[in-house]
Order: C-alpha cells, then structure tokens, then sequence
C-alpha cells in the first residue's frame, strides 16, 4: 500500500497530493483518525491522498466546464 506524503514546514504539518505534492491538509484539517495514522507509531499508515485533479487524471477523466 502507497503512503501519502507528510511533510513538515516549520513546524507545520501539511499532507500533500501522492502525484503532484500540492497541499491537501494541514494539521488542523486532519481527523483524529488520520492524525494518529500519521503521527502514529503503529504499522497502519495514512493511504495515499490525491487532489480532485489528479484522482481525475488516473481515471481517465477530465471536468471541462467552460460556459
């Protein structure tokens, strides 16, 4: 199972897109359940985390809605 990507940035904890690493959540936007799976030194691990473009690029889809 792929991990998702938790950086730290002075101090700050951000988890970031698994494809393109743009910012998906701060610590403070983290549930308690995916804050222990982070922070937490169990063997269960936050799955990786994909912004909404790049679940849309591994589907094979793309939202063109131009008006």
């Amino acid at each position: 199972m792929e991990k998702a990507i938790v950086k730290f940035n002075n101090g700050n904890l951000a988890v970031l897109c698994s494809y393109c690493h743009k910012i998906l959540k701060t610590a403070k936007e983290l549930t308690n359940d995916e804050l222990f799976l982070v922070l937490g030194e169990d063997k269960n691990h936050l799955p990786a985390q994909y912004c909404e473009q790049c679940k849309e690029k591994q589907n094979g889809t793309t939202n063109n809605t131009s008006s």
